[in-house]
């Protein structure tokens, strides 16, 4: 109920709406289109969630907390809740019993096609992903990349690159580093505006097309950041063997993940419930260092090190390097 609460707010607006100052759920539902009484109810259910709180018996006002819902806050989780309470990963959720029964994933049981399948037919909830997923990268990827040098490296392909938030900041942190943004077609098409509001435009090449297919040659640095966990096995092996043939002759694998340790507790909650979110969406999982190790050495590659966790979010640094 909570996450549905929040998702009515995102799509509504009303974080926007309140963000001048109290209004009336009359003045609410005016300029959403809603039903006055009804929206009244919805605002009573965000006040006991602490977003809004009620100063008088028909005025609401935006709380800090509540704030974190706004567009154009610099910690906004606006794009997450508008990913995840969207249809695909909400009705994906709700068959989780599928994929408890059968180990398939609930989206494809649900749409007939897989979830990358789907996005890449459908921009508009492509884009939801995108949000969330640079939203993610923006809160985190100072934390991740801190305490590692990019500066020996002369160019770093982020595969799988998305909006290119996370080349971005490595081109921040490494003045002379050449970064390259990898992705498909629906993925890459806000990177190019990314780099340049970033002021990286100079050394930042955006470059769409298929992991399964090939990447980009020529670069001594390949970074993977939520992206083999999207994947079983199989497929993730075809994403790093398709690196391996193309690495430079001592290069670097840097792949970004949590990892899931051999006995878990409730402390592990974010990379246990994103385990979960993998099983019903994408056929993905998250793993064990161990089997990272045994999963590089099957594409060529060495673990030389696992470094973490990094960031608010808990990720760990695997450094490869080529067999």
């Amino acid at each position: 109920m909570p996450a549905q609460i929040l998702h009515a707010a995102a799509e509504l607006g009303l974080v926007e709406l309140l963000a001048s100052g109290p209004r009336s759920s009359e003045e609410l539902a005016a300029e959403t289109r809603t039903h006055g009484p009804s929206l009244l109810r919805l605002l009573r259910g965000l006040v006991s969630l602490g977003l809004l709180t009620q100063t008088a018996p028909d005025r609401f006002e935006l709380t800090e907390l509540g704030g974190h819902l706004r567009k154009d806050a610099p910690d906004t989780v606006r794009s997450v809740v508008m990913f995840l309470c969207s249809a695909g990963p909400w009705s994906s959720w709700g068959d989780v019993l599928h994929s408890l029964r059968t180990g398939e994933t609930a989206f494809e049981h649900n749409y007939g096609k897989q979830a990358f399948e789907y996005l890449a037919e459908h921009p508009e909830e492509a884009e939801k992903l995108n949000g969330a997923m640079g939203q993610m990268t923006r809160d985190t990827a100072r934390g991740i990349i801190a305490g590692y040098d990019f500066s020996p490296l002369r160019t770093v392909v982020d595969v799988g690159g998305g909006n290119g938030t996370f080349v971005a900041e490595i081109l921040r942190a490494a003045p002379k580093v050449k970064g390259v943004v990898f992705d498909m077609p629906t993925g890459v098409s806000e990177a190019a505006a990314t780099l340049e509001a970033a002021g990286v435009a100079d050394r930042g090449t955006v470059v769409s097309g298929s992991f399964f297919q090939s990447v980009p040659e020529g670069a001594d640095a390949y970074v993977l950041k939520l992206v083999l966990h999207d994947w079983d096995d199989e497929k993730a092996l075809k994403i790093l063997r398709n690196i391996r043939e193309v690495i430079e002759p001592g290069g670097r694998l840097l792949v970004f993940e949590r990892l899931v340790p051999d006995i878990v507790t409730e402390d592990h909650k974010r990379a246990l419930l994103a385990d979960l979110l993998m099983l019903v969406l994408t056929g993905g999982r998250e793993r064990t260092e161990a089997e990272y190790r045994d999963l590089f050495a099957k594409a060529g590659f060495t673990l030389e090190s696992a470094t973490g966790p990094l960031g608010n979010l808990g990720f760990t640094r695997l450094e490869a390097v080529p067999s």
